[in-house]
């Protein structure tokens, strides 16, 4: 089976108001009434993947509770994922 896409998860769930598809090192999506927002994967030097998703869910709902629009979203999460990657430490 071949590597489904952003949109082809969003078509599976199109009534979910704020649907965020986040593809690794590629990047993430946010889906939204408005329509779909894509932000790269920054660069980072990988020391450990633990925690990374749970990283990027925090940041993402953190912008998303402080009102940003999404792709100040999605570059929060990233950040905060970036920050779990490049450390042995919870963040």
């Amino acid at each position: 089976m071949e590597h489904p896409t952003a949109e082809d998860v969003r078509a599976l769930l199109p009534g979910v108001p704020h649907l965020v598809v986040k593809d690794g090192a590629v990047g993430a999506t946010e889906f939204t009434a408005e329509g779909a927002e894509f932000v790269a994967t920054p660069p980072v030097e990988v020391v450990e993947v633990v925690g990374a998703g749970d990283a990027f869910a925090a940041g993402w709902l953190a912008a998303f509770l402080d009102g940003a629009g999404p792709q100040e979203r999605l570059l929060q999460g990233h950040a905060i994922a970036a920050r779990a990657l490049s450390s042995t430490h919870d963040v």
